[in-house]
């Protein structure tokens, strides 16, 4: 069964590997960004430790900085998947951060949470250099990218989680986190029917933990209920759509925080508002009018974080 589950997992990813390269060989791309390409984030030349910045023409001043991770099932893509995404908040005054980190099955999880704090600290050895203002970082990620995203705000406030990941904190805070159609429950899935989906969520926790599995010191420590109760987060802003395959996810998400006392917003498009609205779409067609409420929307969320903190940000 295990042979199975993961050519099953292959196989859709390879189609959507394919899906992708059709979207993003024919999707127009936002004006008025200059994208400085292919950064190293960490010696050695791995293709994987490199990140693309996006930074709006013509603005000039210290600009706010957004860190994007992909999604991808932790398993595909690179910088490249999310780069009209970046393009548009960067055309709104945004500097924007996209990282390409290693994937499932080359690694697990550790591993890709210390390449996302590398990319985060290749930031803050070049603010200077391009233009970045720190103060006002904010976090964003999508469905894997969005559980990565969740679980390095946690590691970055939680000491005993560092060590266990082996991060270093930033010295400068997040002043906001957006989960955009988070998988951040790594060990139920709920998007199958319930026999493959016991299937695929065993073979993804082998990947994401290694051999030792449930004996594994992340084990308790990966998801998102697991690591954030106790943390004082920054606002967090959950994007959700009903016709989402993983909605489930969101949802659950979503009413863990009700049940907290962490600040948050919730934005949710319902089936009655378009079937076409599935998951991450407003990564996926950031030129749709839904996608651009909605990262706007982000955008906006992000500003008055940053405003909350005392920080002024006219992007």
């Amino acid at each position: 069964m295990g042979y199975l589950t993961r050519t099953l997992i292959r196989r859709k990813w390879e189609s959507n590997r394919r899906l992708d390269a059709v979207r993003l060989a024919r999707q127009p791309l936002p004006t008025g960004v200059e994208v400085l390409e292919g950064l190293p984030y960490l010696p050695g030349g791995h293709p994987m430790h490199t990140l693309n910045l996006y930074r709006p023409r013509r603005v000039e001043g210290p600009l706010p900085v957004v860190a994007d991770i992909h999604g991808g099932g932790w398993m595909y893509g690179d910088r490249e998947l999310n780069r009209a995404y970046c393009m548009y908040l960067a055309s709104q005054g945004w500097a924007v951060m996209g990282m390409s980190y290693r994937l499932l099955p080359e690694v697990e999880l550790r591993e890709q949470i210390q390449d996302v704090f590398a990319s985060f600290h290749w930031l803050e050895r070049h603010a200077g250099t391009y233009g970045l203002d720190l103060d006002r970082l904010c976090l964003t990620g999508d469905s894997a990218g969005g559980h990565l995203a969740g679980l390095a705000a946690c590691i970055q406030l939680d000491s005993s989680l560092q060590e266990l990941y082996g991060a270093v904190p930033l010295a400068h805070p997040f002043r906001a986190l957006a989960i955009a159609h988070g998988v951040c429950d790594v060990y139920r899935f709920n998007f199958l029917k319930p026999h493959l989906d016991r299937a695929v969520t065993r073979e993804y926790l082998r990947m994401l933990f290694g051999p030792a599995g449930p004996s594994s010191p992340l084990w308790g420590h990966a998801s998102f209920e697991d690591t954030a109760p106790g943390l004082s987060l920054p606002p967090i802003l959950v994007i959700a759509s009903e016709p989402d395959r993983y909605y489930r996810q969101s949802r659950r998400l979503i009413d863990w925080l009700d049940r907290s006392p962490l600040e948050h917003e919730t934005l949710l498009w319902t089936r009655a508002q378009g079937e076409r609205l599935t998951h991450v779409f407003e990564v996926s067609h950031w030129d749709w009018p839904e996608s651009r409420e909605t990262n706007d929307c982000t955008l906006d969320f992000f500003r008055r974080a940053c405003s909350a903190s005392g920080e002024t940000v006219t992007g």
